[in-house]
């Protein structure tokens, strides 16, 4: 479909093709076509005895010409457009528009119609459409080949002509400043705000700089919000070098400010506010997953994480959480497949992604890919944030951006060789040291996030905005609260531990009358605390014994222990994973795992008392026992009774 073209220079080849001026005077023929009262003519000659018969025939109602063929490149693949500018015979002016090429070769479509309304009028038949279009590209190489340009797609490092240029929505950032003889085009919406302006120099650098300093001061109470965030701002460039294989997740209550936050860490990449952030959850997964493709080496914040419309939709949304995260975390994108099963080229991450939210992922394994923090609302300095701001919307932090990637510039080519060593040395540090063990994934996410540090504050002693001194100081506070922030991961993950959750859920069940244990041979209710194994008082018997009756389905056996071996619950493994299920499924979420996976996983945290071989050796986590007697066996989950009963 035609569109405006966009960018700055969209009217640069004027002069090219058939001349500029007055191009549309052009009186003379050229092939079988010629201009005759502002409108393109189809011109037969036809020899007789009488010599030669020239016959006009009239195409359309105006003349237009290619201006430039330009590539759209994405980064996966080319796209050529054609862009036309024309002028009716009554002298209205067509302006200028990008028509795909595949368009303009089409004898099926009317482009002209869709590219300016019903302003042109095409004579009929499908002859005279490959007429036209032959006409328009004869005339507009009447003085030479058509121009061509590329426009490309996305920001980001993109080697040049021998020289790596960080490409943004006002050209691109070499080692020489802000060059305007590249275009790009992000596209429309907030995305296009990926702009930044000329390198920063002197005392506005040294503002600049001043002012990026009081992020580590946005929440006092909470210094771990602030670091991660100016590493994270340091690292996004480097994506070039190593790619970014976690995400930022700020979450809190609606009025904690997080968004505006957030907001402070995008404007180091154009012009962006707490209202203007390049994406949301309420754009499609696929829009996601290409703009996370095209913020190359910058940060991409995803704002307002709130699934609470419907189950439906809270389910929904969460599936997007998994699917974009693993994404992210795998640098893949989601494979597809054209008609004839040609593979086609799947966008994956780039960039530094910041998500924003009320609420936080459900599974264990996609908070693993995550660097989550917590605000409240009274965690945020709202001076501190003001400041921030304003030094933001004066475009002193996009300014220092475009300084620190002109001097990336001419070091990149070394940095793609020693940044990922850098980040391996600082990794086996941090697992030899232990404090970054809340998942294996953790030493990774600190060590990139400390290393894009040092690379910055490389940057900062280079143009003598730092001494050294002050260097190693705010190297080290970054490093303590990356740390902290770390060191709070451990409770996201054993709280969305599948075994963990399994096990409240269960003594759920048996609390809240869902199911019951019963002893393996008497039937009855284990002898200490029945409440907590899903029984309830019936009253007395005759004799003023104290009766109990069974809640819900029988869902394992109590087994009472020796001296030498504890109080065994024994697991019916269908009826137990099944009540669970449906008291998740009742408070309106999901339990994630499968049986099987989740018998695996307490098998390999040690929880399970028997295990069995089968016959090539493997183990068996389903066990046989003897429930009613010696002829009746079951295959059961063996656990120890004081793992249900405290919980512990």
């Amino acid at each position: 479909m035609a569109k405006k073209p966009a960018g700055k220079k969209a009217g640069k080849a004027a002069d090219s093709g058939n001349g500029g001026g007055n191009w549309w005077n052009f009186s003379n023929a050229f092939g079988d076509y010629m201009i005759k009262n502002g409108s393109f003519y189809q011109v037969k000659k036809r020899e007789s005895q009488n010599g030669t018969n020239v016959s006009e025939f009239p195409l359309c109602n105006f003349v237009a010409r290619i201006t430039e063929e330009v590539i759209a490149d994405n980064d996966l693949k080319d796209t050529a457009f054609l862009r036309i500018e024309g002028r009716r015979a009554d002298g209205v002016t067509l302006p200028a528009v990008d028509v795909p090429a595949k368009s303009f070769m089409s004898n099926q479509g009317n482009w002209p119609n869709e590219a300016w309304g019903m302003l042109p009028f095409l004579h009929p038949g499908a002859a005279k459409k490959d007429n036209l279009r032959a006409c328009i590209q004869l005339f507009s190489q009447l003085k030479g080949d058509i121009p061509r340009c590329t426009v490309y797609k996305f920001t980001g490092w993109k080697k040049i002509d021998g020289q790596w240029r960080y490409l943004t929505g006002t050209g691109a950032i070499s080692t020489n400043g802000l060059m305007n003889d590249v275009q790009v085009d992000m596209g429309q919406g907030n995305i296009g705000r990926y702009q930044l302006p000329a390198p920063l120099q002197g005392d506005e650098l040294k503002q600049a700089y001043a002012a990026m300093r009081l992020l580590l001061d946005i929440c006092p109470g909470k210094p771990a919000v602030g670091a991660t965030l100016f590493a994270a701002v340091a690292r996004a460039p480097l994506d070039e070098c190593k790619s970014t294989d976690f995400a930022l997740w700020l979450h809190g209550l609606t009025g904690s400010r997080k968004s505006a936050v957030a907001a402070i860490a995008q404007s180091f990449f154009g012009d962006f506010h707490d209202r203007s952030f390049p994406a949301n959850w309420s754009d499609s997964i696929t829009d996601l997953e290409f703009k996370i493709h095209q913020a190359k080496d910058g940060i991409i914040t995803i704002d307002d994480f709130k699934p609470s419309t419907s189950r439906a939709e809270a389910d929904k949304l969460h599936g997007y959480v998994e699917r974009l995260v693993r994404n992210i975390g795998n640098a893949a994108g989601r494979g597809r497949r054209t008609t004839d099963c040609q593979a086609i080229a799947a966008p994956f991450n780039r960039s530094m992604v910041v998500i924003t939210g009320e609420d936080t992922p459900r599974s264990q394994s996609i908070a693993g890919r995550l660097l989550m923090l917590e605000l409240n609302r009274a965690d945020v300095d709202n001076a501190t944030l003001t400041k921030l701001q304003q030094a933001a919307a004066a475009g002193l932090f996009s300014g220092l951006m475009a300084s620190y990637l002109q001097w990336l510039a001419p070091r990149l080519d070394q940095l793609k060789a020693d940044f990922p060593l850098v980040v391996r040395q600082l990794r086996d540090g941090a697992i030899r040291d232990g404090f970054a063990a809340s998942h294996p994934r953790a030493p990774e996410l600190f060590s990139n996030l400390v290393a894009g540090t040092e690379t910055f504050l490389d940057y900062l002693l280079d143009v003598d905005n730092v001494t050294a001194v002050e260097s190693n100081a705010l190297l080290a506070r970054i490093e303590d609260g990356l740390k902290t922030a770390l060191g709070e991961q451990a409770e996201y993950q054993s709280e969305r531990c599948e075994v963990q959750r399994f096990m409240e859920l269960l003594r759920s069940v048996l609390s809240s009358g869902n199911g019951h244990i019963t002893t393996t041979f008497e039937k009855g209710p284990p002898k200490t605390r029945p409440y907590s194994w899903g029984w309830r008082d019936a009253g007395n018997d005759l004799i003023g014994e104290k009766q109990f009756k069974p809640c819900g389905n029988c869902i394992g056996w109590h087994r009472q222990g020796t001296e030498d071996k504890p109080d065994e619950v024994w697991l019916d493994p269908n009826a137990a994973f099944s009540a669970v299920q449906s008291l998740a499924k009742s408070q309106g979420d999901a339990f994630l795992l499968s049986s099987s996976a989740l018998w695996r996983r307490m098998s390999d945290m040690k929880l399970l008392l028997a295990e069995e071989r089968d016959r090539n050796g493997k183990p068996r986590t389903q066990v046989k026992r003897a429930v009613n007697g010696p002829q009746c066996t079951r295959r059961v989950i063996v656990l120890a009774a004081e793992l249900i009963e405290s919980g512990s």
